[in-house]
């Protein structure tokens, strides 16, 4: 009796570390969907005035790149360059 007893709950305790793979697993791959959800938004254009302005941070300007997809770059003018 006592072998069945413990042959038991070596089957609980594997269970509940199933149980708990199976939800971290879920975690992850929640948090997975959700980073590339956000990240996967894009804006279509043609040219560099189809691109929203509010898409980028304040350094970065929106510019029309290959495929026809809006992308966050930095643009160079001349204040940005020094004389030396």
């Amino acid at each position: 009796m006592y072998g069945e007893h413990r042959f038991y709950m070596k089957r609980v305790v594997n269970m509940a570390k199933i149980v708990k793979y199976v939800y971290v697993i879920i975690i992850f791959l929640s948090l997975f969907l959700v980073a590339t959800k956000i990240e996967g938004y894009y804006y279509k254009c043609f040219k560099d005035s189809d691109c929203v302005k509010l898409l980028c941070r304040i350094p970065l300007r929106p510019k029309c790149m290959y495929r026809h997809i809006c992308k966050c770059k930095v643009v160079l003018t001349q204040n940005n360059y020094v004389l030396t």
